[in-house]
């Protein structure tokens, strides 16, 4: 008895060594071996050792396609198979993949839940989702019969890249995909170090104030955000730090006449909203030194369905060109951009972006209106 007690430990020895390495052997599936790892709710969830079929839910797609585990996807939400209005990078590098998958669910923003039968149909190993609460990842395990694996750093109100490098790491150990996921994280790092060699000294630091951010919908520009990452990670001067409560928050008008930045970036996404805004009150606009001084700019949305990590990292760049243009002489900002895409996606979508009036730009308020150039 003392033998076979001692080979149960060695093989749950051999599983837990292959799971910390990302390694699990083929035979695994075959033999219908079975691991236990925690997720990001806490969660033990018990799973095939060897994932062969997914389904990714709340924007968790996009995970998968930075892993290069595409090839694993059983079915996906309406949601991604819907032309893209830009933004969404990696829906760009899966659309020819997923285009002919069944559809499990509408998905989108509010943690809406799939349809359990379409789940069921396509007979997938596992469900990774994000963007949802624990309770709806626990109803959604309870009704299908099928582990669900959930992934917190996308749905996160400011973008956090060390929680982002450790949910890459955990899924890509689930997927088996650990040395992409290393290769990310090293890629994240490289850039991170980089930003921070560059990075805006203390001193003579221009004040900064990002606008019509997106949130559950577009807003215009008194929609901002405290600690807002791409701004962080170059030290910049956010006057929305002056809110103690990080992340998104609706702004009066006049709290921003107050601040009156010297440069405003506005997001992509919320121009239109701007532009109606600016119809009805130029007055407003014409007051803020920014506006008058000829230093708004735009910039791509980095959330869509949730936080887009390569959009923002490039737009990282984009900021520390126009704030500090001497530390980042060297920079592109749309050809650093297509290079950060094409490592997390495998696409060169800055194109893509300008088309769809999303790219980088100087805003120019005046008589006929707001336009980018």
């Amino acid at each position: 008895m003392a033998g076979v007690k001692h080979y149960s430990q060695a093989i749950c020895l051999f599983f837990v060594i292959s799971l910390a390495m990302g390694l699990f052997p083929a035979w695994a599936a075959e033999q219908g071996e079975r691991v236990v790892i925690t997720d990001e709710a806490g969660r033990s969830v018990t799973l095939p050792a060897v994932v062969k079929r997914i389904v990714p839910l709340g924007g968790a797609l996009r995970f998968v396609t930075y892993l290069q585990a595409v090839d694993l996807v059983a079915g996906v939400e309406d949601l991604e198979k819907k032309p893209l209005e830009a933004g969404r990078i990696y829906g760009l590098a899966v659309a020819e993949k997923v285009k002919n998958l069944p559809v499990i669910g509408e998905g989108g923003p509010g943690g809406k839940l799939p349809d359990f039968e379409q789940i069921i149909a396509v007979h997938p190993d596992l469900i990774v989702a994000v963007g949802l609460d624990r309770s709806q990842v626990d109803t959604i395990q309870e009704k299908t019969g099928i582990p669900v694996f959930f992934l917190n750093s996308a749905a996160m109100t400011s973008l956090d890249l060390k929680k982002t490098k450790e949910s890459l790491t955990l899924l890509g150990r689930v997927l088996g995909r650990a040395e992409r996921a290393a290769a990310l994280v090293g890629f994240i790092d490289g850039l991170e170090q980089d930003l921070r060699q560059r990075s805006i000294g203390q001193g003579g630091r221009p004040t900064v104030y990002v606008g019509a951010i997106g949130y559950r919908g577009k807003h215009g520009i008194t929609s901002t955000e405290a600690s807002y990452a791409p701004l962080t990670w170059i030290n910049g001067h956010n006057v929305a730090d002056a809110i103690t409560q990080p992340g998104h928050v609706f702004i009066d008008q006049e709290k921003l006449l107050l601040w009156n930045p010297d440069i405003i970036v506005l997001d992509a996404g919320g121009m239109d909203k701007v532009r109606e805004d600016y119809q009805k009150n130029p007055a407003f606009y014409e007051m803020l030194t920014a506006v008058k001084a000829g230093r708004v700019w735009v910039m791509p949305p980095y959330n869509y369905y949730h936080t887009n990590i390569e959009t923002a990292l490039a737009n990282a760049y984009f900021l520390g060109k126009i704030l500090t243009p001497s530390a980042f002489a060297d920079i592109d900002p749309g050809t650093k951009a297509d290079a950060v895409f094409e490592f997390f996606d495998g696409v060169k979508a800055y194109g893509h972006l300008q088309q769809a009036r999303y790219g980088y730009g100087q805003v120019v308020f005046d008589k006929t209106g707001v336009s980018i150039h």
